[in-house]
Order: structure tokens, then sequence, then C-alpha cells
């Protein structure tokens, strides 16, 4: 099983820190993903060149191919390093739960992506997995100017969304699906952290 972690996301409302970084509970949140991905055989970071310093002290990192992509850029740099099915996590969720993350990696054996989907239809694109199949859309995007994972998953066939509601047997309050935003997020993600004890460095 492979996964990569997409540290693209500078936090503009949250004084423009990069979210990986940012410390939840006296931890980065990056730490608590490495950790909640401990399952799998190996876990990548996909950065852009200006984040070099920030994640140096990470092994395996990797840079984007397609540049200005966004999230599309480093899923494209991660099937490229694995040339195999891999789990995408942005870099802003630090309540990921292992469990959710194994099944998102198992359901895509018989599909060519799968993207967790709420129940009023909006879906989770930056939390999947995907197939090899995946990459020569994602350049199609690139040669078309096309920035937006929808983009790229609306013009392929055997996309499964798994319904988000199926895990909370694994996550009662899915939490796995929370980022952190704003300000507001992280004093929440703090709390949370608080009442389940969560204990920093």
């Amino acid at each position: 099983m492979f996964a990569a972690i997409l540290a693209g996301g500078k936090g503009r409302r949250l004084g423009g820190v990069e979210k990986g970084i940012l410390k939840v509970g006296g931890k980065r949140i990056i730490e608590y993903i490495l950790e909640s991905l401990e399952d799998f055989e190996k876990v990548i970071v996909c950065r852009d060149e200006d984040q070099s310093k920030l994640y140096s002290k990470f092994d395996s990192t990797i840079t984007d191919i397609l540049k200005g992509m966004g999230p599309l850029g480093g899923i494209h740099a991660a099937l490229s390093h694995f040339n195999d099915n891999v789990l995408v996590v942005s870099t802003d969720m630090p309540f990921l739960n292992r469990e959710v993350c194994k099944v998102l990696y198992e359901e895509c054996r018989n599909a060519n992506a799968v993207i967790p989907m709420w129940e009023d239809g909006k879906f989770e694109p930056t939390l999947a997995t995907y197939s090899t199949k995946v990459k020569p859309e994602i350049e199609r995007c690139y040669r078309l100017k096309e920035r937006r994972v929808i983009k790229a998953i609306e013009r392929l066939d055997g996309v499964k969304y798994y319904p988000i509601e199926k895990f909370r047997k694994y996550d009662k309050e899915l939490l796995t699906f929370m980022n952190i935003n704003t300000p507001q997020d992280l004093e929440k993600a703090e709390k949370i952290m608080a009442k389940r004890g969560f204990r920093g460095f």
C-alpha cells in the first residue's frame, strides 16, 4: 500500500502558514497524518519547490512534475513515483483514521479511483485513492490549463464514489474529514485534541 501527503496548502486565512507544519495539541499536523499511515508500505510527501526547507526533515519527499497544478500536480507526481495505486491525503487533516485509509485503498483494487462522497453529492478528492489510469487525464488537464481535480475525475471511467456515512463504523464523528482552513478550525481541533487526551511532544 502506498500513500502520498499533498503538502501544497498555505492557509491564507491562517496568516499564510503552511498548514502541514501547523501545530495542534503541541504536534505538527503532518506528524499525526504519518502516524495514521503507519500501516502503509511507503509514504511520501509531495511538495512544490518552494517547500523544500519546510519538509526537509522528512525522508521521502518529491516535487511536482507538472508545475502550478495544485493538488492535481501532487497526485500526478505520486502516481509517477509509485506507478501503482496511491492514497492521497491533504496535509491539513489531523484526525485521519487509519481504518478509513485502508478501506479507501482496498476499494481501489477494482476501480480507477475511489472518492469519498457526502450524502449531498459533494466529495473529497484530496482524501482518495487513484490508479495510474488517472495520470493521462491529469496531463490532459495540464495541457488545457484546468487545475480542478473534478476535471480529471469527470472524464475518467471506473470511478467509485464511496459513501462517507459508511465510515462511521470506524470514525463515529467523521473527524477524518475535518480540514484546518481557518483560525476557528484550528481552535476547534485544539479542543478536540484536549478532549481526547492527545499529547504533543
